[in-house]
């Protein structure tokens, strides 16, 4: 963030006597902020840092009750939450933005065409491919592929799995074969 030049107190003392006419003494600060942010966001996009604008308001007594001063971080915050559309005027069934649409709503909104479309005798439906879980080691291949180390360790015996069937799990695990 690049930074402002830090103005004069004579050049605070003319901006709050700016801001003096337009604040009424009873005024509510956020409806107040609303209607001025424009020459708020003006003031800090030209020469005048937050900080600044926050000492001017302080200076011309737009304050909420309890009196206590502005500082830059709480203007802008409360210069962006005044910004925000009221509960009241937002529309009740807004389309949110293209940005937020899920895919939940694009089917939705989908499902009526595709059901009106007629089938052709061309198109066919694809099978749903068979379910393939996770094979096992084949150990000999593994062995063959990758020749023992020849370390000291390496003349100990490596424990293998027995050889059973695994033709005959993986049909089990398929449903091809009725357990026994």
């Amino acid at each position: 963030m690049s930074r402002k030049r830090t103005p004069t107190m004579a050049e605070i003392v003319a901006l709050a006597d700016t801001f003096r006419p337009l604040w009424r003494q009873g005024d509510v600060v956020r409806p107040w902020l609303r209607q001025h942010h424009g020459m708020l966001l003006e003031l800090v996009h030209g020469d005048w840092s937050w900080a600044a604008i926050a000492r001017a308001m302080t200076l011309a007594g737009i304050t909420y009750r309890t009196g206590k001063s502005w500082n830059a971080d709480w203007l802008q915050s409360e210069v962006f939450r005044a910004r925000q559309p009221l509960k009241r005027h937002r529309p009740q069934n807004a389309q949110p933005p293209e940005s937020c649409t899920s895919a939940a709503t694009v089917t939705q909104a989908a499902v009526p065409a595709i059901m009106e479309a007629e089938p052709s005798a061309s198109t066919a439906v694809p099978e749903e491919p068979e379910f393939q879980p996770a094979s096992f080691i084949d150990w000999e291949a593994t062995r063959a592929e990758n020749p023992a180390p020849t370390t000291a360790n390496a003349s100990a015996p490596i424990i293998r799995p027995p050889a059973p069937a695994y033709d005959e799990v993986m049909a089990r695990l398929l449903g091809k074969k009725p357990p026994s």
